[in-house]
């Protein structure tokens, strides 16, 4: 575990891990974002459509 703190491919190592969790959090809050507008989208497109009588 010392060597995770003090060595360079240590440093390195935890700054890729890093690396990686915060592009997980930003691909998720950009994925959640996009269903958003998708979904808001569709639900104003099926509020313009008329209904149609069955």
């Amino acid at each position: 575990m010392i060597d995770l703190f003090t060595s360079f491919s240590g440093l390195l190592s935890l700054g890729i891990i890093a690396f990686v969790c915060v592009m997980g959090g930003y691909f998720t809050r950009m994925a959640l974002r996009k269903m958003r507008e998708e979904q808001e989208k569709m639900c104003q497109a099926n509020a313009k459509r008329p209904l149609k009588a069955a």
